[in-house]
């Protein structure tokens, strides 16, 4: 067995409107081989994972993969199931599952599976695999290491509990969150309206305030000059500076690191120049340069402020075992790391104890060792500072806090510099004030943990990942206005026509095409951008007031949406094309991808369909948005229906276009007064006209708008580039446009034909990935719609021979009735616009369906530069001496 591919999809797509894992086996010699074939293959899976017992599988109940299991099932469902099982052992929750046979491809399957960590997903579906082709060789499996393994992997790139709570703050407020890297850096919301925080430092937090915080010694002079009391302390470099500076104190002290964090190194209440000594080489293992400040009693406290107010307080209790009289001071840390709350770092709520240098120096001035036993009931504290990283734990005091104590630590925060700071007093009693009990600032951290406020020991818990996502984005929820467009054809232009629509409304626009990207009117980046990562591209953009999108098939299916939920989403139409591809074989296939964008959106949104297409008609059951119909037929019956209901649609009656809600009417415009239309002779943009009414309306646009800015609208190469742009060259009509599948071709050729031209000639091809059936059908169009053809080829073949598809379109024309001196063949496809246009005689209408526009372009500009050359007649005062001019 084989795994042939393995990805991950990370947006709603057509499986799941969850991230999913698509993965691709081989079965190759276990190909349509059934688990009651293969001995005790069976049993022994359920040996070593008998929780599969537990999966319902299709039988919507508990046992039911079991009894596939034993009536018979395929190899690669087995592999499903026993990835699920140990993702789910892992700790993921995985509620979605399917094995697929893939098409014209014996022995591949298609598996495909819900997950909630992308990098253990992925080792996990390895392992799965593994697992079985382990058990299907009659070996052993250690499952307990695998689960392990994905553990470890699921781990590097896990979200810090202090993040997790800032994404469920986002979500319970609808703020779109984008992860930006594999650490904790995140997006919250689009364009214009997103912010970014990593951890607990926001965009805002300054960049000086988080040096200083960093530098302790220089905290703690800007706190002083402030006027905030903070212990009296030195620098020291060397271990005999550090002991001179204890004497000098005449007190006791505390030594850190300098640069320290978390409180990693730090020693508390030291009392002897012995006891200084150690301290110090303890520190010095986390920096050279070493703080010796004066011990100020009391106990440690945590406050966390966010903006001007202090969120969450809580009293910090240095990591400590419990006597029980039986076991050793190693034996019970042991004992307390079992605790499911516990994790190796941030992880999990609490972090697990580590013995360290820090905790034997601790032991031995307590005159204990690691193998000493505490009698029942007695606390050993295994370290002086408090920190969770370091295995503490906390109780929250937030409503004990005295207000001088508030104000201090909010003033603290200010003076350094931190929008969000966690400050560390201490004081003998919180609910007393500062100036009475002595309280000392001794740290100011920028980036605070908040786990301890959301989950402490004792007392109420405190939503700081709440209050610093209002700090960020105080109201609304960070979003911007996004339309998506998807169909079969129209899309490109119902994308341009929107985008219009909100640009002349003095909106920044950011745009996805198969032109590129285009923000605020300039194009960004060329090439075919319709996928999630343009979409993404447009949303990161901070500028960018409303992003209108197309969405096309490939980018749904290799990596799903990027982005959650659109405003407005439009579905032109469905046709065939791409069939084949990605297991699309029917029509009904292509309706169910692109109704993707229809089904996520949510109860607010607008979703406008083509009412003249049944495909499409059928999406209204599957949104949870209102819809918006559009139509160009005389009295469509689904239009009548949903205005019945209340509802909202726009058609044409009589050669105007209405926009209908209920019984209330507002007319926009004849079909005419729009250029795109070609004087009302091109249906099919009036369609796509007809959709980018529909969708102004559902952003706000009034009327009056909308017919201004469409009526603005024309085809030509500056709004509606590569499509249906007419060039008169000598006398010829040529218009060049993208079509590329039958539905296209014919609307042009339709189009076309109310111009009544001398000749219609077509230059055609089908991209080579295309079933023959459909090519044939290509063939068949053109030949009824087209006078004369030319066939070419695209530079791509897409796995074809040369001259292959060329060959099929021949034969079909041929055979649909065309005579063969009316067909000519030039694959190369700038050769065979230049014969195609030079064949054609004045009056003719010449029509370019092209692959690559730009080489097409410079060709008839040259021959429109020659053209005005050649009937250029000179005045009498443009002759010079020697007749030159």
């Amino acid at each position: 067995m084989e795994i042939r591919e393995i990805h991950a999809v990370e947006g709603a797509n057509v499986y799941s409107h969850r991230p999913i894992i698509r993965a691709i086996v081989d079965l190759q010699e276990w190909t349509e081989r059934f688990t009651d074939e293969l001995g005790d293959f069976r049993q022994r899976l359920v040996e070593h994972l008998p929780s599969l017992e537990e999966h319902y599988c299709s039988r919507g109940k508990r046992g039911g993969f079991l009894e596939r299991l034993h009536e018979g099932t395929l190899i690669g469902h087995v592999i499903e199931h026993v990835t699920i099982e140990l993702l789910t052992q892992a700790g993921q929750t995985i509620k979605y599952g399917k094995t697929m046979a893939v098409l014209d491809k014996p022995g591949w399957y298609e598996i495909i599976f819900n997950y909630e960590d992308k990098t253990g997903a992925i080792e996990g579906f390895k392992l799965g695999f593994l697992l079985v082709d382990t058990l299907l060789k009659e070996n052993s499996f250690d499952v307990s290491k695998a689960v392990n393994q994905i553990k470890s992997e699921m781990a590097k790139c896990e979200l810090g509990v202090s993040t997790q709570v800032i994404v469920k703050a986002c979500e319970e407020r609808g703020i779109p969150v984008s992860r930006l890297n594999e650490g904790s850096l995140l997006q919250l919301g689009y364009g214009r309206n997103q912010r970014r925080i990593q951890a607990t430092i926001t965009d805002a937090t300054s960049s000086i305030g988080v040096d200083i915080a960093c530098d302790k010694e220089m905290t703690k002079k800007v706190l002083s000059e402030g006027g905030v009391p903070v212990p009296y302390g030195l620098i020291v470099r060397t271990e005999e500076e550090a002991v001179k500076a204890f004497i000098d104190m005449d007190t006791s002290v505390v030594i850190k690191p300098l640069n320290g964090n978390q409180g990693k190194g730090v020693t508390l209440q030291l009392t002897s120049i012995a006891e200084v000594r150690a301290a110090f080489k303890v520190a010095q293992t986390y920096g050279e340069w070493v703080i010796i400040e004066e011990y100020i009693e009391g106990e440690h406290f945590r406050l966390v402020v966010v903006g001007e107010r202090l969120i969450a307080a809580a009293k910090r209790v240095p990591a400590h075992v419990i006597g029980d009289g039986q076991s050793t001071i190693e034996e019970l840390v042991a004992q307390t790391n079992l605790d499911p709350l516990r994790g190796d770092d941030h992880e999990k709520v609490l972090t697990k104890i580590k013995i360290d240098s820090v905790v034997l120096l601790n032991l031995t001035l307590k005159d204990l060792t690691l193998e000493s036993v505490p009698v029942k009931g007695e606390v050993v504290y295994l370290r002086d500072s408090a920190n969770l990283s370091t295995g503490g734990i906390a109780e929250d005091v937030t409503d004990l806090v005295h207000p001088d104590n508030v104000e201090m630590a909010v003033y603290a925060s200010k003076l350094v510099g931190l929008d969000v700071a966690g400050i560390d007093l201490v004081i003998e009693d919180i609910e007393a004030s500062y100036r009475e009990r002595r309280g000392c600032i001794i740290e100011v951290n920028a980036a605070p943990g908040i786990r301890m406020h959301h989950f402490p020991s004792k007392g109420k818990a405190r939503d700081v990942g709440k209050a610093i996502v209002e700090q960020v984005i105080p109201t609304g929820n960070g979003r911007i206005p996004i339309v998506a467009i998807s169909g079969t054809n129209g899309k490109t232009t119902t994308t341009r026509m929107i985008s219009k629509l909100l640009t002349d409304q003095k909106l920044f626009v950011g745009m996805t095409s198969t032109d590129g990207i285009v923000i605020n009117k300039k194009m960004w980046a060329r090439g075919d951008m319709t996928g999630p990562d343009s979409a993404k591209v447009v949303l990161r953009h901070p500028q960018v007031q409303v992003a209108v999108l197309e969405t096309a098939r490939g980018g749904i299916l290799r990596s799903g949406l990027g982005y959650d939920y659109a405003d407005v989403a439009v579905i032109t139409n469905v046709s065939s094309d791409h069939l084949g591809q990605y297991g699309i074989e029917t029509l009904e296939d292509i309706a169910h991808v692109k109704s993707l964008i229809a089904e996520v959106v949510k109860p607010h949104s607008y979703v406008v369909l083509n009412a003249d297409d049944p495909y499409v008609v059928q999406m209204a059951q599957r949104t949870k948005g209102r819809v918006i119909f559009f139509s160009t037929e005389k009295d469509n019956i689904h239009i009548r229906k949903h205005l019945a209901k209340g509802g909202i649609a726009v058609f044409v009656r009589r050669g105007i276009i209405l926009l209908c809600q209920g019984s209330q009417i507002f007319r926009i415009c004849s079909v005419k007064q729009i250029p795109v239309t070609w004087d009302g002779k091109a249906k099919h943009n009036i369609q796509n006209t007809l959709a980018a009414i529909a969708s102004g309306w559902a952003l706000g646009i009034s009327t009056a708008a909308i017919r201004d800015s469409l009526q603005g609208f024309s085809s030509d190469s500056e709004h509606n580039r590569g499509r249906l742009n007419l060039y008169k060259v000598d006398g010829v009509d040529v218009f060049v446009d993208y079509g590329h599948n039958a539905a296209g071709i014919a609307e042009i050729a339709k189009t076309l034909k109310h111009f009544k031209k001398k000749s219609l000639v077509g230059c055609i091809t089908v991209p080579g990935d295309r079933p023959d059936e459909m090519v044939r059908e290509v063939g068949r169009i053109a030949a009824k719609g087209f006078h004369r053809l030319i066939i070419r080829e695209d530079q791509d073949l897409r796995g074809r021979k040369p001259g292959e598809i060329a060959q099929i379109l021949y034969n079909e024309a041929i055979a649909s009735g065309m005579d063969t001196k009316n067909i000519m063949v030039v694959l190369p496809e700038l050769d065979a616009f230049c014969r195609g246009l030079d064949s054609s005689s004045p009056g003719d209408t010449f029509v370019m369906f092209f692959e690559h526009l730009e080489p097409i372009e410079e060709e008839i500009r040259k021959r429109l530069e020659l053209q005005k050359a050649l009937s250029y007649v000179p005045a009498q005062n443009d002759w010079v001496v020697g007749g030159e001019f």
